[in-house]
């Protein structure tokens, strides 16, 4: 299942632009003009751009630079950095979204940022994505051990299930684990979730 933050974030990235925007911001915080020089987009249309990636909590104010042609221009960073996950398999869909958590070593507040070669972070860098790779080897296994349990407890529902509400609750119960979840996506009392998965699922 998908939630509304989740929504908001996929919404935010799918664009092009708006990606461009953060690649840009990673490599050095800026304001609006500068931005739209570095990508080739109008300033207007990056002033849209930057306010969806900023209600999304994608970017964040670093305050004002003066200008000598009128007003402060605002200076934005990236902020809410995450891993996104999504999960498309034949008994099931997740889409779940990952803190990534601030080195307080970060290049930043290193004082020591040049004290390793370029080479020497390359190497680091593959050998980083060698690990991520064979991390998600083994995930795509316990991926497929997840759809083929799913597979059978959908196959259970649809068989031994018959009225709608229940059924959906049961889905929305083995998709999320949550109860409470089930309740307030579905608007339905707590203790009639609670009811139907003993019923079913006892």
């Amino acid at each position: 299942m998908i939630d509304d933050d989740l929504e908001a974030f996929i919404s935010a990235i799918e664009n092009s632009t708006r990606r461009e925007i953060l690649r840009s911001l990673i490599i050095d915080q800026s304001y609006a003009l500068q931005i739209s020089r570095i990508i080739g987009v109008s300033q207007q249309a990056i002033n849209k751009q930057l306010e969806l990636l900023e209600k999304a909590n994608l970017i964040s104010s670093a305050g004002y630079a003066p200008s000598s042609l009128g007003a402060r221009r605002k200076i934005y960073r990236p902020t809410g950095f995450s891993t996104l996950v999504a999960d498309y398999s034949r008994n099931f869909i997740t889409v779940k979204r990952y803190e990534i958590p601030l080195d307080p070593n970060s290049v930043e507040e290193r004082e020591d940022i040049h004290a390793e070669k370029p080479s020497e972070l390359l190497k680091k860098i593959g050998d980083v994505d060698r690990q991520i790779d064979e991390l998600m080897r083994d995930r795509n296994k316990l991926i497929a051990m997840k759809d083929q349990l799913m597979g059978q407890i959908n196959s259970y529902i649809s068989a031994m299930v018959p009225d709608p509400t229940s059924r959906l609750v049961l889905i929305y119960y083995v998709d999320s684990m949550d109860p409470e979840y089930v309740s307030r996506k579905l608007n339905l009392p707590l203790s009639l979730v609670m009811q139907i998965v003993e019923t079913y699922f006892r």
